[in-house]
């Protein structure tokens, strides 16, 4: 009896009219030797009439974790190497001849599956590619009686009228060979190892084919099948009334799908529901115009996750991309490393089927259920503390699941906004995010789309705003917007590209351009935003290299680029109305750094701006002269309190490790050691969150985080490393003299919260300049005024108190009468003091003494001084039923509610106190929790 096999071909190149690398001989083992023929006018084409040419090559084996994972890489990329320098033979061909194994150092243990190129000019600046922009995967046998066609690394053809497929079949040993299309024979051959055939694809008719080859050795048969599509023509279709670009659910079973697309001759939707073939039932619809393609998909299963592509361009020169819009996508380089655990049962990529980043869309989608027992104000502009964090580095497990349990902590802390750095998905997984190719998809590594709502659902719960920091200057290689219009030769978008400058207007742009002239760009960023704040419900946004959205060319004049630009301004104004129109109360964050006339000009159209006062603070850390006053939008003459000042975030040196580093010292008295460094950052910090006006932190600052921003993981410092993972250290909050920092930063919160005068007042007086400083506000309620020494020797400070009587210092509760105002105080270095008219409570902040990172079982009041609410937080390490209760100090029960309680589930019940309803003075909280019962004391003032 013979043996069938039956082989499909391996994908290396979708839908490529010839292959840019041939085998000879074309059946070949790893233990072979073979000559390797690069064609430059295949693929992308991009190394057309370049010399010489070198492989960047390596292997694909059993040991490899995906289909593209490279092993046993041969080349010095960048460099001229002898040892991939390939031999030019004429007619853009170049060839190199090799012994597989001997060349790639191949271990005994592994099994070669195929080759895998790309190939580039000696300084790697130009590469030749698959069409598309992929990489080169060409299989060899792996020994045995082996048959395929010639042109096995691709599963489709497609062609159009007048074309000629020209085919070979071959085989390991003499065979009778036979071609079949569509179940009928077309040619044979008896006891050959190669049969040519030319197929004219004129003479069948159009759409989707199947080519099948038989080979029989007399013991053995193979079969290997491969498909082509005849294209013809292309359907001339208006815009339905319900058109928007990307995809869009129309019933139980259909969806719309639209691209942008001018000057493509055609488009075709594959995918799942195609077994990721070209068929002529999803050819896409062109518009009158040209500039969109467009169809609809019926007879889709609602509850399944449906993965496609667009296959766009002419025969010869096309493309498969993502929908730009998708909310979701498959990576076939990164999902293989996300953990279950962090994004359970996430669809698999279709490997072998087709290349590049895959889109998913499902039309029911599992639902969220928006949590509606609480009630959330936004806070106000000037009230906000924005907490900026970067999900990988701040919490282990890198997963939205992961930073709600630390949300508590932020509670404690006194923040009441939570600035992410981009989730959009990015290339790779560990990231900063600045790398973009998806905007409208929340980036896997962190977590399920819906896992991201209960992010956003938790911070409300508590007050807290949501604000994404995105991308919207460039984006990267990977992006479908980029790849479509693509020069591979020149490395840069081509001039038809409806969103991209082919060369950057800045010196400060990375990956590639975004023209916000376009209108193309307009829909797609306006799409975009309102996106995030319909579908996830956040406060926000931080835009990155916001001075960027202009067309106006500054490049080689960095000072230009700064300069009052009116073309920006209405960029801007045009962006920031679609917002409000989306939601009138949105906060709208620009890195701008731009001349201040037109920084004024942005505020008064409500727009906030980053204001970078690293350099200022840090010298002020380290005991050298300093000017702070550049934290308050008093220094810019702006009328309102739109500058969210910093000391630090993602993209400044921390203040602790300079300090430690670089600190001033004086005898007895040196900056530089750790418990006055935390000291000094205190100091820095009370001249901070005092000065009203927004403000904003970089995670684990409150707790003195003393890692480099070049910090390496292997311990060193480099440059190299500014934007690699960083320890993550909770174990901070456990060491007192860190966790004092955390209080002090709690403390300025509470009051920030409790007193209107460290948020409203416009005129505040400050003396910031010199190396004791002060700071005076005022209103209707009270009067403050705080001092600190930064030098590094004791020092005296006219306070210049508003008026004589008795004063209150917050952070010591001792009061002092002052007879004259003038009167100096005498400060040693780093001490600060913190005086009011009204006598101010401390918050307690020591609550937080349980380490929330460990513990199992805990129940807490969140703030213990009040005025309009509390949040009682409890998690427990069981399933019960339990009851909180609020006495006042007679017994009398003024608030009890019952609560049901889940293992391990952190559980959030508000108590909200109506104006006048309970009387000023101390109460008493029990929270019985199962067979647990925690106390507490809380002060209504």
């Amino acid at each position: 009896m013979k043996n069938l096999i039956a082989t499909f071909s391996f994908l290396a190149a979708v839908n490529v009219f010839a292959q840019p690398v041939t085998l000879s001989p074309a059946i070949v083992t790893q233990n072979d030797t073979v000559t390797i023929t690069y064609d430059a006018t295949q693929g992308n084409a991009a190394l057309v009439g370049v010399s010489p040419v070198y492989m960047h090559t390596g292997v694909i084996t059993n040991l490899s974790t995906s289909p593209t994972d490279w092993r046993h890489v041969q080349g010095n990329w960048g460099t001229p190497d002898a040892n991939v320098l390939m031999t030019n033979v004429g007619g853009n061909q170049h060839q190199k001849t090799i012994h597989i194994n001997s060349y790639y150092n191949v271990p005994a243990n592994e099994t070669v599956l195929s080759l895998a190129f790309v190939f580039r000019n000696a300084n790697g600046s130009i590469v030749g590619r698959a069409v598309g922009g992929g990489d080169i995967f060409v299989p060899i046998s792996q020994g045995g009686y082996t048959a395929f066609f010639n042109t096995h690394p691709f599963r489709q053809y497609i062609h159009e009228q007048g074309d000629t497929m020209n085919l070979e079949m071959v085989a390991s040993a003499p065979s009778t060979l036979e071609l079949w299309l569509d179940g009928t024979m077309l040619a044979s051959g008896n006891n050959i190892t190669s049969l040519p055939y030319a197929l004219p694809v004129d003479n069948y008719t159009t759409g989707f084919h199947t080519l099948v080859m038989k080979a029989d050795n007399g013991t053995q048969v193979v079969y290997d099948t491969t498909t082509y599509l005849y294209h013809f023509g292309v359907p001339i279709v208006p815009l339905p009334s319900y058109a928007e670009e990307g995809i869009k659910v129309l019933n139980d079973s259909t969806m719309y799908f639209q691209v942008r697309a001018p000057f493509k001759e055609w488009a075709y939707i594959k995918g799942d529901f195609s077994d990721w073939y070209l068929k002529e039932a999803y050819k896409m619809n062109k518009t009158p115009n040209g500039e969109f393609f467009w169809a609809e998909i019926t007879g889709l299963d609602k509850n399944i996750e449906y993965g496609f592509q667009y296959d766009i361009g002419s025969v010869g020169n096309h493309i498969s991309i993502a929908d730009p819009y998708s909310e979701k996508i498959l990576d076939p380089w990164n999902d293989q490393y996300i953990q279950d655990t962090t994004y359970p049962n996430l669809k698999p990529y279709p490997f072998g089927k087709t290349l590049e980043p895959v889109g998913v869309f499902q039309i029911e989608e599992p639902a969220y259920t928006w949590d509606n027992s609480y009630t959330y104000n936004r806070p106000a502009t000037e009230e906000l503390v924005i907490y900026e964090l970067l999900i990988r580095d701040f919490a282990a497990g890198h997963s939205y699941d992961a930073v709600i349990k630390k949300l508590d902590y932020l509670a404690w802390l006194g923040v009441n906004a939570i600035q992410l750095m981009p989730i959009m998905e990015f290339e790779g997984n560990e990231s900063w995010g600045y790398n973009p190719m998806f905007m409208m998809a929340p980036d896997k590594y962190y977590g399920p789309k819906n896992e991201f709502k209960r992010f956003v659902d938790s911070c409300h719960a508590r007050g807290m705003a949501v604000i994404l920091d995105i991308a919207l200057n460039h984006q990267f290689g990977q992006s479908p917007l980029v790849r479509l219009y693509f020069d591979g030769a020149l490395g840069q978008p081509t001039a038809q590209s409806p969103w991209f400058n082919q060369t950057p207007k800045h010196d400060f742009n990375v990956g590639y351009d975004f023209n916000h002239n376009s209108a193309a760009t307009k829909y797609f960023t306006k799409k975009v935003i309102k996106h995030w704040v319909d579908e996830y419900k956040i406060d926000g946004y931080r835009f990155d290299l916001s001075k960027g959205f202009t067309q106006n060319n500054t490049l080689g004049n960095v000072g230009a680029w700064g300069q009052y630009d009116q073309s920006r301004v209405d960029i801007w104004n045009d962006y920031a109305t679609h917002l409000r129109n989306t939601d009138p109360d949105l906060y709208i964050i620009l890195e701008h750094f731009a001349d201040n006339a037109e920084e004024s000009a942005l505020s008064a159209m409500g727009m906030m701006l980053w204001g970078n006062m690293n350099h200022a603070y840090n010298e002020a850390t380290m005991g050298y002269p300093s000017n702070l006053t550049g934290v308050s939008h008093q220094s810019r003459n702006w009328p309102d309190m739109h500058l969210i000042g910093y000391m630090e975030s993602h993209d400044e040196e921390r203040l602790m490790y300079k300090t430690r580093l670089f600190g001033n010292s004086n005898t007895g008295y040196d900056t530089r050691v750790l418990d006055t460094a935390l000291q000094r950052v205190a100091l820095a910090s009370v001249f901070f969150y005092t000065i009203p006006g927004p403000k904003m932190l970089w995670q684990f600052g409150e707790l003195g985080y003393d890692f480099s921003i070049n910090h390496c993981p292997d311990g060193t410092v480099n440059n190299a490393c500014r934007t690699s993972n960083k320890p993550i250290r909770w174990d901070y909050y456990t060491q007192q003299n860190r966790k004092h920092l955390f209080n002090v930063t709690g403390e300025l919160n509470s009051l920030r919260k409790k007193y209107p005068v460290f948020s409203y007042d416009k005129q505040h007086d400050l003396s910031l300049s010199g190396m004791t400083k002060r700071i005076r506000l005022s209103d209707t309620s009270m009067q403050v005024v705080v001092l600190g020494n930064f030098d590094v020797i004791p020092k005296t400070i006219v306070p210049n108190f508003h008026q004589t009587g008795m004063w209150y210092e917050h952070f010591t509760q001792d009061s002092l009468m002052v007879n004259n105002v003038a009167d100096p105080i005498t400060l040693q270095p780093g001490a600060y003091k913190l005086y009011t008219t009204v006598k101010t409570t401390k918050s307690a902040i020591d609550i937080a003494e349980q380490d929330i990172k460990t513990a199992t079982a805990y129940a807490v009041a969140h703030p213990t001084a009040f005025q309009e609410s509390v949040t009682f937080t409890i998690l427990s390490d069981q399933t019960a039923d339990g009851i909180i209760t609020v006495l006042d100090v007679t017994g009398n029960v003024v608030m009890e509610q019952n609560i049901s309680l889940q293992k391990g589930v952190s559980q959030y019940v508000e108590w909200q106190i109506g104006p006048g309803s309970l009387a000023a003075g101390i109460y008493v909280y029990h929270i019985n929790a199962g067979d647990k019962t925690y106390y507490g004391k809380l002060v209504k003032y």
